[in-house]
């Protein structure tokens, strides 16, 4: 079941950013965490500029992560994102604003609270995902998404 998540929203939830910097990192460190943990897809929609100029998204394995476009906002992005999957009720969309989480319910996707998800999250940590069968799709390494914050999220 692919994940939308409000990624300030996230963050907000924890007060704030764990490490010094763009707290936006630590968000992509731990979702990127939880879906190698629990084989998941996730989309982080952040409001704001993107990590560097010229990327609006980026596609990391089993992470995307967007940004709305300059007079836009992250609720509307994922209100777009609802309406434009083919079963809504195939996402989980975690936002702690009220209207973006009544919004996913009526459109029949499940919603959660940023800090439900961050209680699951910790028990994804505690039990991590089996090692996939051979002939399976591998979970991401690591590296993969540290190299990618190395290179991007330089300003």
């Amino acid at each position: 079941m692919p994940y939308v998540i409000d990624g300030n929203n996230l963050l907000g939830s924890w007060g704030g950013p764990a490490v010094r910097g763009d707290g936006r990192v630590e968000v992509l460190r731990r979702v990127a965490a939880f879906c190698r943990a629990r084989g998941a897809r996730a989309t982080i929609v952040f409001d704001g500029a993107p990590f560097r100029a010229e990327l609006g998204g980026q596609e990391m394995g089993r992470v995307s992560v967007r940004f709305p476009p300059t007079a836009s906002d992250a609720d509307s992005v994922i209100r777009e994102m609802i309406d434009a999957a083919a079963r809504p009720s195939e996402l989980t969309v975690v936002s702690s604003d009220k209207a973006v989480y009544s919004y996913a319910r009526t459109r029949g996707a499940r919603a959660l609270r940023a800090r439900e998800w961050s209680a699951l999250a910790r028990g994804a940590a505690h039990h991590p995902r089996r090692t996939p069968r051979e002939g399976s799709e591998k979970p991401e390494r690591e590296t993969d998404i540290e190299g990618w914050l190395e290179r991007f999220s330089r300003r």
